[in-house]
């Protein structure tokens, strides 16, 4: 067996070749210039605060930095500035402002409001039959399909939208 430097290791294989075992984490993170101690703290915030701060999601949760890493490194492994985003929608919306190269310097702030207006919201019974799911995501999904609608492939019947 060859250790290859914390990245991956050659091992012999039962017919003589070598075969080469990737830990594609530790790859990605000696690529982007990370710690080899964030996937530790990124585990122990997820453990401390496990779901999005945003929507309340516990599913396909992803660590944000407050402060990105790019902007100060000394940050990267500072608990204060991680924040619990779900990755299907709150970490693009919230996180990054819909854009990827961008970040939201006011990202507590507005997932604490957003957490607060959807906790709190008002419902009537009489409307809608049955209160929503606690878990909802109805702003998303009505965004996304909103922007999407004209790319939607309609059966013919009385599915299509009117206009």
């Amino acid at each position: 067996m060859v250790n290859l430097g914390g990245v991956g290791k050659l091992s012999p294989s039962f017919f003589g070749v070598y075969i080469m075992e990737v830990n594609m984490f530790s790859f990605l993170d000696k690529m982007y210039g990370r710690s080899p101690k964030w996937r530790k703290v990124r585990s122990e915030h997820i453990k401390n605060h496990p779901e999005c701060a945003a929507c309340g999601r516990k599913e396909s949760l992803e660590v944000h930095h407050i402060v990105p890493y790019h902007i100060n490194p000394d940050l990267e492994l500072e608990p204060s500035n991680l924040i619990t985003l779900c990755g299907k929608y709150c970490h693009f919306i919230f996180g990054h402002l819909m854009d990827w190269k961008s970040w939201n310097e006011h990202v507590v702030r507005d997932c604490t409001l957003y957490h607060i207006s959807k906790t709190n919201r008002p419902y009537k019974e009489e409307i809608f039959g049955e209160k929503p799911k606690e878990r909802s995501n109805a702003i998303f999904n009505f965004l996304f399909s909103y922007f999407t609608w004209p790319f939607r492939v309609y059966s013919g019947g009385n599915d299509r939208p009117n206009g």
